[in-house]
């Protein structure tokens, strides 16, 4: 397989963040892994022409056999799609051999995102102001819920990145997407006091968050924030990513337009955002169940 030729069209030509090509290339080479392991014939040759559904489908398989979760096999289908995609352009006597794979059926999501008193709770214990790492822990949390980021734009913001005077945030997404995010008056307040603090500690970072240090803060410092504010909450996830799905959730909840969610978010499609009006509809099921039906059945 041209691995290594793929993953620079990507980089080059696409575009594509480093994590996505990580994923990718990390796929392809299981892949091969396992056509080198199964079919001697590929291992000599060496050439993508001899790889045809069959071999596709018996990989599949064996994913599913060792427990791979359904959504991580169409990650991978995904990747292969791409890639036999480029070799098929790129080769007009190529027969792709993905046109006959169909995609395993992905259960549906349980997404269980904080309740309004959580929320609520988590936002009126109030930081000390004179203290950095409490300021900042508060400001992640704020901008977490308020406009449903991704943790890795929320950690690729910098200080040039906020609109004072228009209430705003200018995201850059997946695939270098830019995106803008409304934020409120409090928030604004907010980050004015801790870039303010940054200053007073002499911190030159440009990234927004950092540490006391002045250090750009790391995934997994952000993680371990918010997962330890969420110890005490019944939630899908103890992690960044828990505030996306609550975001979604309360503004569908509170009967935002889907698409305006949607184009929060980043979505790029709008399957991805509709598993919040699922999540809404099966919580208004048990609400119902809670207020009439012990009194249809008295």
């Amino acid at each position: 397989m041209k691995i290594e030729e793929f993953i620079s069209y990507l980089k080059k030509q696409r575009h594509y963040s480093n994590l996505t090509i990580s994923s990718y290339k990390s796929d392809l080479l299981q892949f091969e892994k396992f056509l080198s392991q199964d079919n001697p014939e590929y291992l000599l040759q060496k050439d993508d022409s001899i790889i045809d559904s069959k071999c596709i489908r018996a990989w599949i398989m064996t994913l599913s056999e060792n427990n791979i979760e359904t959504r991580s096999i169409n990650r991978k289908i995904s990747s292969l799609r791409a890639y036999f995609k480029w070799i098929e352009i790129n080769n007009i006597n190529f027969v792709n051999p993905m046109e006959k794979i169909i995609n395993p059926k992905t259960p549906k999501r349980k997404i269980l995102a904080m309740t309004e008193d959580d929320t609520e709770k988590l936002f009126s214990i109030k930081p000390n102001e004179e203290d950095f790492n409490e300021m900042r822990n508060y400001l992640i949390l704020e901008l977490l819920y308020s406009t449903g980021m991704r943790q890795a734009e929320l950690l690729s913001l910098k200080e040039t990145d906020i609109n004072y005077n228009k209430d705003y945030l200018n995201v850059i997404g997946k695939g270098n997407k830019e995106r803008i995010i409304p934020i409120g008056k409090k928030i604004i307040t907010d980050l004015t006091k801790y870039i303010d603090f940054k200053r007073r500690l002499n911190i030159s970072e440009t990234a927004l968050m950092v540490n006391k240090d002045g250090r750009k803060l790391s995934k997994y410092q952000l993680y371990s924030i918010v997962h330890k504010k969420l110890e005490n909450y019944d939630v899908s996830e103890k992690s960044p990513h828990e505030f996306r799905h609550t975001c979604a959730t309360h503004l569908v909840k509170e009967g935002a337009d889907i698409i305006n969610v949607k184009n929060l978010l980043g979505h790029t499609s709008l399957s991805a955002t509709e598993v919040y009006i699922n999540t809404t509809i099966e919580e208004l099921k048990k609400e119902y169940k809670r207020s009439f039906e012990h009194k249809l059945n008295n």
